[in-house]
């Protein structure tokens, strides 16, 4: 399992609520989990109890394709983003579209549940839609990509 306790995740986001939802219950992350037909990894679980989604602050992390983290929430959130992705866009079903970027929806950030590491954690990559749904790996894991983007290194 993950842990931030040495990232500063309160600097990763803008001061902005829009992407944002109140602290998700149980019964909402098994109605997430059942409707997206996966369980979320402990890595992604422990982000989103720190803030359930949200808004990167893109001016402080310039170099960062990222701008929204989807959280979890009955009716709307990763759930409904997660149809829109794999059945609107046809993004490949290798795990979970957690990330939007700044491309509104022509390349995306997964959680790639085919490849994970010795901790079950899922590497993380970049697909891009536009051209053939094109993967590139960015992170080992969620932790490394997070670290990467508080450091402001380009991903």
């Amino acid at each position: 399992m993950a842990s931030f306790d040495k990232l500063d995740l309160s600097a990763l986001f803008y001061d902005d609520d829009t992407y944002t939802y109140p602290p998700f219950t149980d019964r909402e992350l098994e109605e997430t989990e059942k409707a997206i037909g996966r369980k979320l990894p402990q890595s992604y679980i422990e982000l989103l109890r720190f803030r359930n989604g949200g808004m990167i602050d893109f001016e402080r992390f310039e170099n960062c394709w990222l701008s929204v983290i989807y959280g979890v929430s009955s009716g709307r959130g990763l759930a409904e983003m997660y149809d829109n992705w794999i059945n609107e866009w046809e993004y490949p079903d290798i795990g979970i579209p957690f990330g939007e970027t700044q491309s509104a929806g022509h390349d995306m950030y997964f959680m790639d549940m085919e490849h994970t590491d010795e901790n079950g954690e899922p590497r993380i990559v970049l697909i891009d839609n536009e051209f053939g749904n094109e993967i590139t790996v960015v992170a080992g894991n969620l932790e490394e990509f997070l670290t990467r983007i508080l450091n402001n290194e380009e991903i």
